[in-house]
């Protein structure tokens, strides 16, 4: 019921069941959700106010290991993000295969949650247990505009993951010369080797894209 009230966004019922049933807001159902969770997942941030005042404990993990942080930045809800993190949050909490909340906004492509977790102080350059960094997952899903913003604010173009793929490779492998270009301006290095002795060139003659693989030659025009 605690749930239904959440995903119907009625603050005041989910405060009544809290107060008066005494049902708890982080209890995990038999699919591992629980009603704090749904909040940060679907931005019910009137709703995740109520169960903030109740004390509730807000650094729980779900049925599948993520935070309410960690949903939130995956489901782009920055309001329900910011929220959290005002309740001081540890910002670079990892979920069950090393990642934080930037690297899954990196993923889903919300600036807002990216900026809101630069303000709140994250590490750009944290590394998962593959060795993948936010910047690097943001090249591969062609988030251009989210990666201007990494390397505006000093993120390393250059780390490599645990394949030695750089940012860079993994751009030119998405056929995306818009991150491509942002990537070579924010100081990509386009002679770095992975693990099997490839280039970023050598991604893009794979998927035939002469446009990128003159940019690596010449450099971004």
């Amino acid at each position: 019921r605690l749930l239904q009230a959440v995903e119907q966004n009625e603050p005041d019922k989910v405060s009544a069941l809290i107060v008066k049933k005494g049902l708890c807001p982080t209890k995990l159902d038999s699919e591992g959700k629980s009603a704090f969770h749904v909040c940060a997942s679907r931005g019910r941030l009137d709703c995740l106010e109520v169960i903030i005042a109740h004390g509730a404990d807000l650094s729980v993990t779900d049925g599948a290991g993520f935070s309410a942080l960690h949903l939130a930045a995956k489901n782009g809800q920055s309001e329900c993000l910011k929220r959290l993190l005002q309740e001081r949050l540890a910002v670079d909490c990892t979920d069950s295969i090393g990642r934080t909340p930037l690297h899954h906004a990196g993923i889903s492509g919300c600036l807002p949650c990216t900026e809101t977790l630069w303000d709140f102080k994250a590490n750009l350059n944290i590394q998962d247990n593959e060795g993948t960094t936010p910047l690097i997952l943001a090249a591969q899903m062609s988030r251009v505009e989210l990666c201007a913003f990494l390397l505006g604010r000093g993120a390393d173009a250059n780390i490599q993951d645990s394949q030695g793929r750089s940012a860079l490779m993994l751009a030119c492998e998405s056929d995306s010369v818009e991150t491509v270009k942002a990537l070579l301006r924010g100081g990509a290095n386009t002679q770095l080797v992975d693990s099997l002795g490839h280039k970023a060139v050598d991604y893009s003659v794979t998927i035939g894209n002469q446009r990128i693989i003159r940019m690596l030659q010449d450099g971004v025009p």
